[in-house]
């Protein structure tokens, strides 16, 4: 009989052990939540989605990206989302939230790329103020390089300072370029990238913004067939995550998420202006109407100033430092 009990008793230590056991590694792999602003069908959610795997795929037993459906939480509503801790992490542009952090123009301005600001110093300084100011860590830029165009559905009309006269365009806005746009008093209507078709169609607006790829997959060129060039400032991407999300991490879990999305940076980037050379080709041969703002430095400089302009105007406003904004500008824009 003792011999028999000692065995049950064994074989109920075995069985604890490896319960036990089982539990430390289920608890080892930290899961965390991923959503995203833009439809499936597009390169930047594409980009997001492989991110996403190359996590996966490094962080195995360590860290695991769930990433949730489009349109779980709302594009313009994912980064209070990620600052609150309702999700864990989202591949944003950081204008989407730049009234709450106005410094981020700074990214969207920029015509430098994520290796020579993580070199200088600059994304660092984003970094702290994501930290400091809206309970995120910043973790990398990526889908990088890519400049927007303007189209339209009508040939532009430049005024007598060789500036695009928008005073008759309904201009479809968006938190990167809006005060670009106002500067050059188009008439202008905020709204989802998956509205716009549909807004178009309808003579809701007869104008938008748009990177130099993407624009044939949204389907807007069937309508917009004039393109202003120069490109002006830059896709501006973000990897952010909950800071205490991020706190909570490990430090074996902190160097894979790191070094994964820096690694994505690059690659991104590479694959990025493979694109752009692809789709203008494909959108010039299709009909796609180039038309040079003659003021292009001018035009450019709007770009700039219009965006520091507001950046400027947040900060004061809210009693902010303009320390961090100016060096900023000179560590982002060469």
């Amino acid at each position: 009989m003792r011999k028999g009990f000692k065995s049950i008793l064994a074989a109920a230590g075995l069985a604890t052990a490896l319960s036990a056991g089982a539990g430390v590694s289920a608890q080892a792999e930290t899961t965390l939540s991923l959503v995203y602003p833009f439809p499936d069908f597009l390169v930047y959610t594409k980009s997001c989605k492989e991110l996403a795997d190359k996590l996966n795929a490094a962080g195995a037993g360590v860290v695991k990206v769930d990433v949730k459906p489009f349109n779980s939480i709302g594009m313009f509503e994912q980064a209070t989302a990620i600052q609150k801790g309702v999700v864990d992490m989202s591949c944003l542009p950081a204008a989407f939230y730049a009234r709450s952090l106005p410094e981020n123009e700074a990214i969207s301005t920029s015509n430098s790329s994520p290796a020579e600001v993580r070199a200088n110093g600059g994304m660092d300084i984003i970094d702290m103020l994501h930290q400091e100011r809206v309970n995120m860590k910043y973790l990398g830029w990526v889908d990088s390089g890519v400049r927007f165009h303007i189209y339209l559905k009508d040939a532009p009309v430049f005024n007598d300072k060789g500036l695009p006269d928008f005073s008759d365009v309904k201009m479809r806005d968006n938190p990167i370029y809006g005060a670009f746009f106002r500067a050059m008093d188009a008439e202008t209507h905020q709204m989802p990238v998956t509205d716009v078709y549909g807004a178009i169609q309808k003579g809701v607006v007869n104008a938008s913004a748009w990177t130099s790829i993407g624009v044939k997959g949204l389907k807007w060129d069937e309508f917009l067939t004039h393109r202003l060039d120069p490109e002006f400032y830059q896709t501006d991407i973000g990897v952010i995550m909950n800071l205490d999300t991020w706190n909570g991490l490990s430090d074996e879990a902190k160097k894979i998420v790191s070094d994964t999305v820096i690694a994505h940076e690059e690659s991104s980037r590479a694959a990025r202006m493979v694109e752009v050379d692809q789709e203008k080709s494909e959108l010039e041969a299709a009909g796609m109407q180039v038309h040079s703002v003659p003021a292009a430095e001018d035009y450019l400089n709007l770009a700039i100033e219009s965006a520091y302009g507001r950046m400027t105007e947040r900060l004061t406003g809210d009693g902010t430092t303009l320390e961090h904004a100016e060096k900023l500008r000179g560590l982002y824009i060469k």
